[in-house]
C-alpha cells in the first residue's frame, strides 16, 4: 500500500495532486506549524494582465507559531473570499470553461469559514473531484504514532500509522529523508516523479506552468482536464 504525505494547501498545483493520485492513503499534517509564505495559504496564478499573482489567505497572526495547522483561525475570510471570486470573474472569464469551474468554486466563496484547515481542505477536496482522483484522505491527527517524531521519522511513523509498504516522498526532501529507518520498518521510499503537462492557455503566447490546477480546470475543463492529469500521472509511475 502506497502513503503519501503533505500539508493541507490552498488552491493547490498539479504536482500537489499528481503525489495524491500516485498513492493509495494521502495523509494530510494537521499537526504541523504553519509555514508562512507557503502553498498553505496561498497559490500562483497568471493574469489577464501577464503578471503572475498570488491569491492569499488571511490568518489570524497572534499566537499563530504556536498551534496547530488545525486550529489556525482565518482573518477577515469575506473579504478575502470576495476578492479571489472577482479575480477569477476578471482573469478567466474568457476561458472555455469558466461557468463549470465557478459553479464548483462558489459554494467555498460563500461558506462561512472560521479555521484555516476548512477552507483549505474544501479546495483540495473540490479539485481531486473535478480530477477524479479517488486516493483516501487520511488525516494526522486521527493516526496514533509517536508524537515526537520529526521530519524523517515521522514521515516513517505516519508511513507504519496507516500500514504503507511505500511511501512517496517529494524530491525536495532527499537531504534529509532516512531510508534506512523506513526500510528496518518494511518501507520503500519512492521518489516522485512529476514534470507538469502543457495545455492550451487563453490569450499567452507562451506557456506558463507550476500554477494552481485551476488554471488548468479552467482552461480545459473537468473532462479534458482529468484525461491530461492522468495521462501526465502515468507517465511518472515508474518511479514507484
Amino acid at each position: 500500500m502506497k502513503a503519501a504525505i503533505h500539508q493541507p494547501h490552498y488552491l493547490p498545483w498539479l504536482g500537489y495532486m499528481d503525489k495524491m493520485a500516485k498513492a493509495d492513503k494521502f495523509i494530510i499534517l494537521d499537526e504541523v506549524q504553519l509555514t508562512d509564505r507557503s502553498p498553505m495559504v496561498r497559490n500562483k496564478f497568471w493574469g489577464f494582465n501577464g503578471k503572475e499573482e498570488m491569491l492569499s489567505l488571511s490568518i489570524q497572526k497572534k499566537g499563530y507559531r504556536e498551534k496547530m495547522a488545525k486550529d489556525i483561525k482565518l482573518f477577515e475570510i469575506r473579504q478575502v473570499q470576495d476578492r479571489h471570486r472577482k479575480y477569477f470573474e476578471y482573469n478567466y472569464k474568457r476561458a472555455a470553461f469558466y461557468e463549470e469551474i465557478m459553479g464548483q468554486l462558489q459554494p467555498i466563496f460563500e461558506k462561512p469559514y472560521e479555521n484555516l484547515i476548512d477552507i483549505e481542505m474544501d479546495t483540495v477536496l473540490m479539485i481531486k473531484r473535478c480530477l477524479g482522483i479517488q486516493t483516501q484522505i487520511v488525516y494526522q491527527s486521527e493516526l496514533s504514532y509517536d508524537r515526537q517524531s520529526r521530519k524523517s521519522d515521522l514521515m516513517q511513523a505516519l508511513s507504519s500509522a496507516v500500514g504503507a509498504d511505500i511511501y512517496i516522498s517529494g524530491n525536495g526532501a532527499r537531504k534529509y529523508m532516512d531510508e534506512e529507518s523506513f526500510a528496518r520498518e518494511g518501507i520503500r521510499v519512492a521518489y516522485q516523479k512529476f514534470s507538469y503537462p502543457v495545455y492550451s492557455q487563453f490569450g499567452r503566447k507562451e506557456f506558463v506552468p507550476n500554477l494552481s490546477s485551476l488554471d488548468m480546470l479552467f482552461h480545459l475543463g473537468i473532462e479534458e482536464a482529468g484525461k491530461v492529469f492522468w495521462d501526465n500521472v502515468e507517465k511518472g509511475k515508474e518511479c514507484i
